[in-house]
């Protein structure tokens, strides 16, 4: 028996690997500094009998994370805990619940609760709550929204300004099946955030609307502690930083350099062009960095300004060619089908890609922006007219269009009459083409799975026919 389940949905499509939930493990950690017992069920990994398991160990909360492309998996693990628990209450946070907290508790009942941005304390106070150890009320805790009478109550979340104040992630409390390897070198890898938030607002992104306020950085000792942590438990010879811009502060950076060299690692992290120069990806080569990601997106100017990148590719161009000499690889970001963006555009970027293809170590490329709750591309997709005026998170059913750029996952992309599904297949076909759209292995995976779901689909269409033919035969 557990006095608290965590809970993380089942990824459709994922043809790269598998990480800890870093939120749940982050949540875990809070909780077990305080006494709780947990039980944690990624269900990637999970093949137990779920229904039986829940009864048998009886926690007195649910917590589910997840993300909106498996939003699906996160309602049907509360549907599942309350059949078999009718009186626990189910709680919901992550990214996606934050920014669609209404929609979620309007149309899904089984959830009680949804915890709005960083959730660590709001939740362990519920947790408290509801196995009787403080009987405080739990209404007006930071980020909550609930149902209350015929009204929804919705919190204003509350940052945490000290990340130190947060133990460590409770990875140990995961099952030994995460696989991480940094790419190209093959070697043995874990990952880590250093800060949350970023200085930025893409419209396409909602970090800075998630972690609201400017970046936080956790001190450096507070680093090196989990990194010890990590290396006393894993062989591993890398690290993955998924801070959102790891290069927003050169101090940080720098400490961050001084800190990690000793240890020989190779690692990997994501900059902004404008956030770095020579020096800086200097030092960071010297402490081991091998490997940065940048962000493009397109070459089209206008565009550039329209999402808010606020960047030039001249100025990506300049930190590429200091990473040729460095000897640091690198990753560019491109999607095609911003909002507005039209097909010469794409074709733009496309020729540019195949120019530049020696310069660049990996494309990681976007066929058909998604569209992701708490944007600013959603907004102005509303105002446009693209997304219905009764649209809703809960109840969206992808297009099957969405098969055509081999979008498995139950995303929203956004198809535009200038830059319809045709042409973003055409763009794809002239991307593989090129070899810019991962590894052969990868479009093999995809193609498999994509003609897999298609033969079930049409294997059910078939069961489903039949069935109706002999329920009339039956009844005739």
């Amino acid at each position: 028996m557990y006095d608290v389940l965590l809970t993380y949905p089942k990824e459709r499509v994922n043809a790269f690997y598998n990480m800890i939930p870093l939120g749940l493990a982050s949540i875990a950690g809070v909780l077990e500094k305080n006494d709780f017992t947990i039980k944690i069920v990624d269900f990637n990994f999970y093949s137990g009998d779920f229904r039986r398991d829940l009864k048998k160990w009886n926690p007195k909360i649910v917590g589910i994370s997840g993300t909106t492309a498996t939003r699906k998996g996160c309602f049907l693990t509360a549907k599942l805990a309350k059949e078999v628990l009718p009186e626990i209450p189910v709680v919901y946070g992550g990214v996606h619940a934050t920014f669609t907290a209404e929609d979620t508790l309007k149309n899904i009942s089984e959830i009680d609760f949804v915890i709005k941005g960083e959730g660590e304390f709001t939740f362990l106070s519920l947790c408290e709550y509801f196995s009787n150890r403080k009987r405080d009320s739990f209404y007006d805790l930071p980020g909550l929204s609930f149902r209350q009478s015929n009204h929804i109550i919705h919190n204003r979340p509350k940052r945490i300004d000290n990340l130190d104040v947060l133990p460590l992630p409770a990875r140990h409390l995961f099952e030994d099946k995460y696989r991480l390897k940094l790419d190209f070198y093959g070697t043995e890898a874990d990952f880590l955030m250093t800060s949350r938030g970023c200085p930025n607002a893409c419209i396409f992104c909602s970090a800075s609307r998630m972690f609201p306020g400017g970046v936080r950085y956790r001190s450096v000792e507070h680093i090196q502690k989990e990194v010890e942590t990590i290396l006393s438990t894993n062989k591993i010879g890398a690290l993955k930083l998924f801070d959102s811009t790891f290069t927003a502060s050169r101090e940080h950076v720098l400490n961050f350099c001084k800190m990690i060299k000793p240890y020989n690692l190779l690692w990997e992290c994501e900059v902004r062009a404008d956030t770095v120069d020579y020096e800086l990806l200097n030092n960071m080569r010297d402490a081991g960095c091998c490997y940065i990601d940048v962000g493009l997106e397109t070459t089209d100017v206008k565009l550039l300004k329209d999402i808010n990148k606020k960047i030039q590719p001249k100025d990506v161009e300049q930190v590429l060619s200091w990473t040729k000499k460095l000897n640091i690889k690198t990753k560019v970001f491109f999607i095609f089908g911003h909002l507005g963006q039209t097909f010469q555009s794409c074709l733009n970027d496309v020729k540019y890609i195949r120019k530049n293809r020696s310069n660049i170590d990996f494309y990681s490329t976007t066929i058909g922006i998604r569209i992701y709750p708490g944007t600013l591309l959603e907004k102005r997709a509303k105002g446009n007219k693209l997304i219905p005026e009764n649209f809703s998170w809960a109840k969206f059913k992808p297009s099957k269009w969405n098969y055509l750029i081999y979008e498995l996952d139950d995303q929203f992309v956004l198809f535009q009459k200038q830059l319809n599904c045709v042409k973003l297949f055409i763009i794809f076909v002239l991307l593989v083409f090129n070899g810019t759209i991962g590894s052969l292995g990868y479009i093999k995976e995809l193609f498999f799975l994509n003609a897999t779901r298609l033969g079930r689909n049409i294997f059910l269409l078939i069961k489903h026919s039949f069935y109706k033919i002999r329920r009339s035969i039956e009844y005739l």
